[in-house]
């Protein structure tokens, strides 16, 4: 994330109102862009369903669902090598050795593949739907998982114009496909959920839009495309693996409680082959977007004031600044690290609570049910304390504490996995508060993790085992990259 600071900085020293509103809206494009358009794409689809006569609730609730799932399990396929693979190429950046990056996607590429059609076969085996609409599924979720993929190497490269242009083209493609279809529904052929079918048709092939554009800047921004090695940042698995267990987990810890009520009270199985929560899943749609602003001001504050404290500080200790120095940088890092997350905390806090004041005017102008609203209140606490773990995590990865993001990632999955086991029976009246009280324990757990990590800050950075310290006897991932390296045929 360092890089984004040079454009945000010289934006911030330019002393125009002007310029502030657009270091905050490049900010806004960074961290939560892409995430927005595949958002209000699929917002803005729902509701133009709801005016296409030909087509009844199971077949908007089929279309709904399938990109749903598509969707959660992207992201949690994602996540099990998104830290590691992060790492491994922010180091590659560092060393200079970029000739190494496009094998690497290359190698993550695959590994993903091989993990998306194995998660899709489980899916092919037990849903009952026809095939061709099984296969159509397959090919979004391809390319969902895919865009992560470019996503996570672009973000890196920098190369967030083209990331932004991309989703904004899919987007659009998507809701232009759809429409058409809609308005002229009675063209197509008809078969078994053809309507649903045509639906998700127009919503992935919006979806390919984006992938070939990412893609092809994918191939502009790294020339040099040699396929050697292609697997060799497995080995980061045995080095970190503390960052697969931290980014495996909260994304895990994300979804669990949805997955839990997905078998509670008021749940639904649609074909026999989605499960769901419709009350529950719209609350939590509706939270996630109140976090915006924590996304936002984040990424702003880290790295236009905390950042050049941080680099000054650690710049002291491996050039052999002396202790005055190292304890002057120190204090003033401390310093200003709090006075940013005090914003951060209280810039979302107020946000978040007038969402609260205001939920009986956004129910009603929404339309949304009293049971949406009542859960909405739990979750939206939730998503604030949610994000709250995920700054406090990206912090500690900041100072290498790797163990401790590692243990905010553990302790956020297992008390929303355990809470929404233990509220389960309590049905309507428990649903949202596991969310709500387990998110917000995992943040006063990363909060005090942080406060005491920053205290003996300089003692780590000195004393902190190394991770390159590993043995033989435990490094299953780099014998397995080196073997496939050895085996790649293309």
């Amino acid at each position: 994330m360092a890089g984004i600071g040079f454009k945000l900085q010289k934006l911030f020293q330019e002393d125009y109102f002007s310029s502030r509103i657009k270091a905050y809206a490049f900010a806004g494009l960074v961290t939560s862009g892409p995430w927005l358009v595949v958002i209000a794409t699929i917002a803005v689809i729902q509701w133009m369903t709801s005016f296409f006569s030909l087509l009844d609730l199971q077949e908007r609730e089929l279309f709904n669902l399938s990109v749903a799932y598509c969707f959660i399990f992207s992201q949690v396929l994602f996540g099990v090598q998104q830290l590691v693979v992060t790492r491994y190429t922010a180091d590659l950046f560092y060393e200079r050795r970029t000739e190494a990056i496009f094998p690497t996607f290359i190698g993550m590429t695959k590994v993903t593949l091989a993990l998306a059609f194995i998660g899709w076969l489980i899916f092919f085996w037990i849903s009952p739907l026809p095939y061709y609409f099984k296969w159509l599924m397959l090919i979004l979720f391809v390319t969902v998982n895919l865009i992560w993929v470019l996503f996570l190497f672009l973000s890196a490269a920098k190369f967030y114009q083209a990331v932004a242009y991309s989703f904004l083209a899919g987007g659009g493609a998507a809701l232009l496909l759809v429409f058409l279809f809609g308005k002229n529904a009675a063209w197509f052929p008809i078969f078994e959920h053809s309507n649903s079918f045509f639906l998700l048709a127009g919503f992935t092939s919006g979806m390919l839009v984006t992938l070939f554009g990412l893609f092809m800047s994918m191939l502009m921004t790294f020339p040099n495309r040699s396929k050697e090695n292609q697997f060799s940042y497995l080995n980061y698995f045995d080095r970190f693996p503390s960052l697969f267990w931290t980014g495996f987990l909260y994304n895990v810890g994300i979804w669990v409680c949805n997955w839990v009520i997905w078998f509670g009270e008021g749940h639904g199985f649609l074909l026999e082959s989605f499960l769901y929560h419709r009350i529950y899943d719209t609350a939590i749609f509706w939270s996630y977007l109140t976090i915006i602003p924590t996304l936002i001001i984040f990424v702003v504050s880290v790295e236009t004031r905390f950042y050049e404290r941080y680099r000054v500080f650690y710049g002291y200790i491996n050039e052999g600044g002396t202790l005055s120095q190292i304890k002057n940088a120190k204090a003033a890092m401390q310093r200003v690290l709090k006075q940013e997350m005090e914003r951060l905390i209280r810039s979302q806090g107020l946000f978040s609570l007038l969402i609260l004041l205001t939920i009986g005017s956004l129910a009603s102008f929404l339309s949304l049910e009293p049971e949406i609203a009542s859960i909405f209140r739990f979750t939206t606490i939730g998503a604030f304390a949610n994000a709250m773990v995920l700054v406090i995590t990206l912090i500690l990865l900041y100072f290498e504490d790797r163990r401790g993001a590692m243990w905010t990632s553990i302790i956020f999955f297992l008390l929303n996995l355990g809470l929404s086991l233990l509220f389960l029976p309590f049905g309507y009246d428990g649903y949202g508060l596991s969310f709500s009280i387990g998110s917000t324990l995992a943040f006063l757990f990363a909060l005090a993790r942080l406060i005491l990590f920053i205290e003996k800050v300089d003692y780590q950075a000195f004393c902190q085992p190394q991770a390159l310290t590993y043995t033989k006897k435990r490094t299953p991932f780099t014998k397995l990259g080196s073997w496939m390296n050895k085996r790649t045929l293309f």
